[in-house]
């Protein structure tokens, strides 16, 4: 898989008996990604621990959509954080990258990894950067379906430490974990016991707005910094550097157009991600898109996309940058 261009790996510390890999396999995996030089990337929480508190939670009546959030602390994500960098340095230094990391706890551990000289990198998400538990969830009814991923909603305390860990190069990038489902007929399906409903959330739509808004005209992290951690630093981390994330001859002419004064409220009933609400609904951001080309191409005008399907070219991937 190396060989033909696919050098990124993604494993799952949580989910047990669906998605869950015990750390032997976890070993076994980075002892020879180290000795390609490939990546793995991890969802990192206490899957087994968090399954107890979950069924204890449940044995004690608690079923609505909050209690998904309470039962997956933030010291289990930092826990499973702790202990797959150990296992990559048993492995002999396995190139690793935390994927969502949501809360101060946990980004410490990747702190402290990259202080030892490891090479450990790490992202947060959009939504751990502006959503809260004591913001945006207790609402009403079953509206806090909307808010079900994982890891999950936290509180409003882990912001402020994210954006500093953004600005410091604690992480490298900003993403989404963009998992949509529809309200109306897929979340409400854990209706009466949150541990069905589906876990994810919309927002691949709405990432440059939300961290440009929140980031530059905030004054957490400088133009340059932004560009950098939804741009180049991903094509660096997975192998797309210099074809992708640089304007230079002989790269891509992947360009995207942005006006900083473009004003623009976030709902979904003008989004085009075909899910039937946002979980940033009726957030107001100044900055946005203008025009996106790809490879020199015009595919995104004024929130118009002209793009063709089957256009796109398969990356053969190299291996990534530590």
């Amino acid at each position: 898989m190396v060989a033909q261009g696919i050098t990124s790996f993604k494993i799952f510390m949580a989910y047990p008996n669906l998605l869950m890999v015990d750390d032997r396999t976890i070993y076994k995996l980075m002892e020879r990604t180290a000795k390609l030089g490939a990546l793995v990337c991890v969802h990192a929480e206490n899957g087994t621990v968090i399954d107890a508190i979950v069924q204890e939670t449940l044995a004690a009546g608690k079923t609505g959509p909050l209690y998904h959030a309470l039962t997956r602390p933030t010291v289990a994500e930092a826990e499973a954080v702790h202990r797959v960098v150990a296992i990559s340095e048993l492995a002999g230094a396995a190139r690793t990258y935390i994927v969502h990391v949501s809360c101060e706890d946990a980004m410490r551990e990747v702190d402290a990894a990259r202080r030892r000289g490891l090479p450990v990198m790490g992202e947060t998400c959009t939504q751990y950067l502006v959503l809260s538990i004591e913001g945006d969830m207790g609402k009403p009814g079953f509206e806090d379906a909307k808010y079900v991923f994982t890891p999950p909603m936290r509180e409003k305390r882990n912001q402020q430490p994210l954006w500093e860990a953004l600005k410091s190069d604690v992480l490298q990038v900003v993403s989404t974990d963009h998992c949509p489902f529809r309200f109306s007929d897929q979340k409400t399906l854990g209706l009466g016991n949150f541990t069905k409903i589906p876990n994810g959330g919309p927002g691949i739509e709405n990432r440059m707005q939300l961290v440009y808004h929140h980031g530059v005209n905030s004054g957490h992290i400088s133009l340059e910094r932004f560009v950098e951690i939804t741009a180049e630093n991903p094509a660096r981390i997975f192998g797309m550097y210099p074809q992708k994330g640089v304007l230079a001859p002989g790269s891509d002419a992947d360009i995207l157009i942005w006006d900083p004064n473009a004003k623009y409220t976030i709902t979904a009933a003008t989004q085009s991600m075909h899910t039937d609400y946002s979980i940033f609904e009726g957030f107001q951001v100044e900055g946005n898109v203008h025009r996106v080309y790809s490879r020199g191409e015009l595919v995104v005008d004024h929130g118009r996309f002209l793009g063709q399907v089957g256009r796109g070219r398969y990356l053969h991937r190299g291996l990534p940058e530590a």
